[in-house]
């Protein structure tokens, strides 16, 4: 059972990633301004004094550009990715200069324990945290690259807003999920918001 249920989801994850592959680089590009304009514009977006964001891999949606904008910010405080063994942690950075290749090439920030993002930080002001994925339905369920990095990161950090960037090629009618998948708070594609 659990076999088929893993083969049904590789083959959704597959399918899925395929779609979002066959985008252009400009129309990566051009849906991935169009989903930072309805993020910016968000009340959420605007409060958040801490952003949590990954860094552009292969064809997600583009973080780049959002992440030099968020750096100009001075109210906000902008934290990266770092992957360290079966877990990520997100350590805060001032400029893109900080980020060097790591994890997949993956473009990641030193670890130092001075910048890490924590649970205290997660409870105490508005944090929000942009989450990559490979599939997600209306129902807010969403389908990583299947490691887990952001379930379990995600799970011990409850106080976190999250808000999944998706192009509109990635959005399913369902998500198989399980007791451990994390649902998120709202998804962003170029067509609008799903809450």
């Amino acid at each position: 059972m659990v076999r088929s249920e893993q083969r049904t989801k590789m083959e959704i994850r597959s399918r899925y990633l395929n779609y979002r592959n066959s985008l252009s680089l400009n129309e990566r590009k051009e849906k991935s301004n169009a989903i930072w304009e309805l993020l910016k514009r968000e009340e959420v977006f605007q409060r958040a004094q801490n952003v949590l964001v990954y860094m552009d891999y292969r064809s997600e949606v583009m973080t780049t550009g959002l992440v030099e904008e968020l750096l100009e910010n001075p109210n906000k405080m902008v934290f990266v990715p770092k992957v360290e063994g079966m877990d990520i942690h997100f350590y805060e950075i001032h400029t893109m200069d900080e980020l060097k290749e790591g994890y997949q090439g993956i473009r990641e920030p030193d670890a130092n324990s001075v910048k890490r993002f924590n649970v205290h930080m997660a409870e105490e002001g508005l944090s929000l945290i942009l989450v990559p994925g490979a599939v997600f339905d209306r129902a807010m369920g969403r389908m990583g690259y299947g490691k887990g990095f952001y379930d379990r990161y995600l799970a011990s950090m409850p106080g976190l807003f999250k808000a999944a960037l998706s192009f509109s090629c990635q959005i399913t009618n369902h998500v198989p999920s399980a007791a451990h998948d994390i649902r998120m708070d709202m998804i962003i594609t170029e067509n609008g918001i799903i809450k």
